[in-house]
């Protein structure tokens, strides 16, 4: 494992940090196209499937208040019946294919996330959760970015940011647990995996907290449209050095 690889997961954790807990969501998003860049795919997934698990928890306990059950455990419901096609797509793809799957998700979900607070969702909440659900348990697994059908199905159903953060935080958590306890069982929790989460562990810490400070501080939009755009350029750089 080289020093660059252990640097660039740390700087990379503390970005991801800062924008997870600046707006909720977007921590694996953030985390797992720019690590690919500089380290193997399958263990980019894996190392961000367990910082993101670990970036949940103090999240979660500022805004548990917040949390709408019912919503929760419709969208859960429907990863545990996607997450067997993310894990099976995860482990039969290579790692160029992989890299550019990794790398389109990040560009859908960044251009949904530009024009989802425009979205809106009068009907068929229900369903439409499982639904979100079972994408994001395929996505979670395969990339690491479970986040994306979820984040635009409930700001879709409700404008309250409070109740946005708290009940996507509330998913993460379990949806997290059930990815990592299914990786480890598949052998994919490294040394190596471990070596990197160890490292980028207080970048983490200290992005959790500069995250809350800018939240006061920032307007929010500007800072989603500037992190949002960093993604594209990365995916794409990451799709080209797939191909190439």
């Amino acid at each position: 494992m080289s020093a660059e690889i252990l640097a660039a997961a740390a700087g990379i954790a503390f970005l991801a940090a800062l924008c997870m807990s600046t707006t909720g969501f977007g921590f694996a998003l953030t985390m797992t196209p720019l690590l690919t860049l500089a380290w193997d795919v399958k263990a980019a997934v894996a190392t961000s499937i367990v910082l993101s698990l670990l970036t949940v928890v103090p999240n979660l306990v500022e805004v548990r208040a917040h949390v709408v059950p019912t919503r929760v455990l419709i969208m859960l419901a429907g990863f545990v019946l996607g997450m067997p096609l993310g894990l099976l797509l995860f482990e039969r793809l290579d790692s160029n294919a992989l890299k550019v799957f990794v790398a389109a998700t990040v560009i859908v979900a960044s251009i949904v996330a530009y024009v989802s607070p425009t979205l809106r969702i009068t009907r068929n909440a229900g369903p439409l959760g499982v639904v979100a659900g079972a994408a994001s348990g395929a996505l979670g697994p395969s990339t690491s970015m479970n986040g994306p059908p979820v984040v635009l199905y409930l700001l879709g159903l409700d404008p309250s940011i409070e109740r946005f953060r708290g009940t996507i935080l509330a998913y993460f958590f379990p949806a997290g647990i059930l990815t990592v306890t299914a990786f480890a069982i598949a052998g994919r929790i490294t040394g190596d995996v471990l070596l990197v989460v160890a490292a980028a562990l207080p970048a983490l810490v200290l992005g959790t907290y500069a995250g809350a400070w800018l939240r006061k501080r920032l307007n929010p939009e500007s800072f989603r449209t500037i992190v949002l755009g960093v993604l594209m350029i990365a995916s794409i750089g990451l799709i080209a050095s797939a191909l190439g």
